[in-house]
């Protein structure tokens, strides 16, 4: 069999394969002997139907059989001799049968996996912050467990920052209502009854209308203009200027409940003790912290790996993953509100953005494979079904159905390939090289520290 493979970019190949005849003829006659063992045909026993009949008569099935025979054994043969390593196969072209010397030939498009030399991997230096928790982070803490049980009280006064206004809104363009002169606004600019807004110093509505919120009082009506950004999601509206009238239904007061032994008891149950709510409010910022801290070193490896090395990517896999990222992109802004007219002005962007991300993906997850192998790493069998049984019930597939569609569709190879890749992140970030740094504060959008 004479085998020529072509390299191309992106971690492609072609492979130019000729059959000789004597291979191919040999190879005929493998496929006949097999048609006529299992035919039936009138007037033959069963095996004894003679092959010049079964060629006649099932002249298509023998040659597709045969040529997939033999683009199979072409397809090893390179594999085996160019030391490939398939990723998969793209296409088959160019199937010729000649008649000068009985030959046959066909070429193979293949993705293969990338060829590269790994860094050094052990001893990555990263930094992390050492993890203290002191009272005051409790307290901060505690403070949010209060608020959460937070109540609102009527107030017979003017709203200030940290009030709840309950409105009613109405949006206008110079004296138009926003929904004739927009219809396609979006509908909390066009009308809302009866809104609760926490009246705070960030403005997360539009900016500029929470500051001019303060003041209002109950059955009090307020007109206030608002000029919509550059960046504003719905394009229509931008750099204008609308009218948002403001009736007032009511002002009230957030009132936090002190940390009383009652207030203990309601939430931590009987045996609860200042004491004790203290010490499990200090684990569980010690916790938090140590998944930052984990989640930093992960990164800080992921980073210099993706730093010290480089190599081309097989195109396929990048525009699979960047398509995953762009349908994950596009699910989460529906989510948010965002329409589909919207999401496809912003497509270009979305689609960048997912393709940059997935082609750090793809890389990094070449280069943890190959670290997983060199050192022989492996996913205890219990991880792989227990990472199935929580699939199945997040499906809510029985165990047993979720089992058997796992082994037909390659479900189970998949999840062994993730766990694998995480087996080698947690043996590159268990040989780190750790460099302790002061504490780092959390920030709180809240309070905004």
């Amino acid at each position: 069999m004479n085998i020529n493979v072509e390299h191309q970019p992106n971690c492609r190949a072609v492979a130019h394969v000729r059959v000789p005849a004597e291979e191919v003829g040999k190879e005929r006659d493998a496929v006949l002997t097999y048609f006529a063992g299992i035919v039936r045909l009138p007037g033959y026993r069963p095996g004894k139907t003679p092959k010049t009949i079964v060629a006649k008569r099932y002249e298509n099935e023998v040659k597709e059989e045969l040529e997939k025979k033999l683009i199979s054994d072409g397809l090893r043969q390179a594999v085996k001799s160019e030391g490939l390593e398939l990723l998969n196969v793209l296409a088959v072209n160019d199937k010729m049968y000649h008649d000068t010397d009985k030959s046959f030939s066909f070429t193979i498009e293949m993705s293969l996996a990338p060829k590269f030399e790994l860094p050094e991997y052990t001893g990555i230096p990263v930094k992390l912050p050492r993890i203290e928790v002191t009272d005051a982070d409790v307290d901060h803490d505690l403070l949010h467990l209060r608020e959460n049980q937070a109540s609102y009280e009527d107030v017979e006064r003017a709203a200030a920052i940290g009030d709840v206004v309950v409105l009613s809104v109405t949006g206008s363009v110079d004296g138009q209502p926003l929904g004739e002169a927009f219809p396609d606004a979006p509908n909390h600019l066009k009308e809302m009854k009866e809104n609760w807004f926490l009246l705070a110093e960030e403005d997360d509505f539009l900016p500029g209308f929470y500051a001019g919120l303060v003041g209002i009082a109950k059955d009090e009506e307020r007109a206030i203009n608002i000029t919509i950004a550059d960046d504003f999601r719905y394009e229509t509206l931008r750099g204008k200027t609308i009218t948002l009238t403001a009736s007032c239904h009511g002002v009230k007061n957030k009132a936090v409940p002190e940390l009383t032994e009652e207030f203990i008891k309601k939430i931590g149950g009987e045996e609860m003790t200042l004491e004790t709510l203290r010490d499990e409010v200090r684990d569980g910022i010690r916790r938090r912290r140590e998944q930052a801290r984990d989640a930093a070193k992960a990164n800080q490896v992921i980073a210099h790996l993706f730093e010290k090395v480089e190599f081309e990517l097989p195109q396929e896999v990048v525009n699979r993953e960047a398509q995953r990222r762009t349908n994950e992109i596009a699910m989460r802004a529906m989510q948010q509100g965002i329409g589909e007219d919207e999401l496809v002005k912003q497509q270009d962007e979305i689609l960048n953005s997912a393709t940059n991300q997935a082609r750090q993906n793809v890389k990094v997850s070449f280069i943890l494979e190959q670290i997983a192998k060199k050192e022989a790493l492996e996913v205890p069998g219990q991880k792989i079904a227990m990472a199935l049984a929580q699939l199945a019930e997040r499906q809510k597939v029985p165990a047993k159905k979720f089992m058997t569609d796992a082994q037909k569709s390659g479900l189970i190879d998949n999840v062994r390939g993730d766990l694998l890749l995480q087996e080698a992140l947690e043996f590159l970030k268990d040989k780190a090289t750790v460099e302790e740094t002061d504490p780092e504060g959390e920030k709180c959008e809240v309070h905004g520290h």
